[in-house]
């Protein structure tokens, strides 16, 4: 798994390069302006992988989409919180007040706490709650008035890929995924028409599945579990291709089901399919839904 904290206006992400190379899901929350995505988290959300658990945190003021993460004693900040400073507020919907609220929601947490930020400048890469609390030049001592001047006074130039950063990132690795065949790219009616004689495989993890529930009658193979599905003669999803059936693949947005079927493409292209837009795009047009 890969979690971008923001859609970021001074790079490009690694994410679709990440995904391309791995096979990865990548993450970004909910109110990321971007239709290329395998998963979207809230606040209050889990990230797990393997034994590890990641704490999702809304941290909005830097951007409207920023995030951060907590893990064992561990903060990850994005630009939410840097070493002795914070994100800039003066673009992509960002807003001081808000930055003020998220950095104050961050610092409760013990002093103890390490702090790994997105980036620096000065070539530190950790900090403490601590430390932050009482040494952050912007932060440490101030009001939320006072804070929100000193970034409304900051004229600081727009950072100078922008314009290209982030509409980049808004549609990461997008290529990736047009080699599917467009009759393999099935919209809603499509699917719909498929419903009583085809497959229906859902490649999302079950807690996303409790969120907004499936497809009728379909079944679960996570998608992290695909590749080795794949090749283990026996395994349900193999029984799957092998029935002679149509099969459509779906996930939350059509990410994961697109890199599922170029897996098993071309060896059975006659009847394996994907939903676009996936599961949100199939309740957007009422389609039918099971708990």
């Amino acid at each position: 798994k890969a979690f971008d904290t923001h859609i970021h206006a001074d790079h490009i992400t690694g994410l679709g390069k990440l995904r391309e190379i791995t096979g990865c899901i990548t993450i970004l929350g909910e109110h990321a302006d971007t239709h290329r995505v395998s998963q979207r988290v809230q606040d209050g959300d889990t990230i797990t992988i393997d034994q590890i658990s990641f704490e999702v945190l809304y941290t909005p003021g830097h951007t409207d989409c920023s995030y951060s993460l907590y893990c064992d004693g561990m903060l990850f900040t994005g630009d939410t919180l840097l070493i002795r400073g914070n994100g800039r507020t003066d673009f992509q919907n960002g807003d001081p007040k808000s930055l003020y609220q998220s950095i104050t929601r961050l610092l409760e947490f013990p002093n103890e706490t390490t702090i790994y930020p997105g980036h620096d400048y000065k070539g530190e890469n950790q900090s403490t709650v601590g430390r932050e609390k009482n040494e952050n030049p912007r932060f440490a001592g101030k009001t939320e008035a006072e804070f929100v001047k000193i970034m409304e006074n900051l004229n600081l130039p727009n950072p100078k890929m922008m314009d290209i950063a982030v509409p980049a990132n808004r549609a990461f690795g997008e290529d990736a995924l047009d080699n599917i065949p467009k009759e393999l790219n099935l919209d809603f009616d499509q699917a719909k028409e498929k419903l009583e004689t085809a497959i229906f495989i859902d490649l999302r993890e079950p807690s996303e599945i409790e969120k907004t529930g499936s497809i009728p009658k379909a079944k679960n193979i996570k998608y992290q579990e695909f590749k080795s599905q794949l090749e283990e003669k026996n395994s349900e999803l193999n029984k799957y291709l092998q029935a002679e059936k149509e099969i459509v693949f779906y996930c939350a947005f059509g990410e994961r089901s697109g890199l599922a079927l170029m897996q098993v493409y071309p060896e059975y292209s006659k009847n394996v399919f994907h939903l676009l837009n996936g599961i949100n795009g199939w309740a957007e047009n009422k389609g039918p839904l099971e708990q």
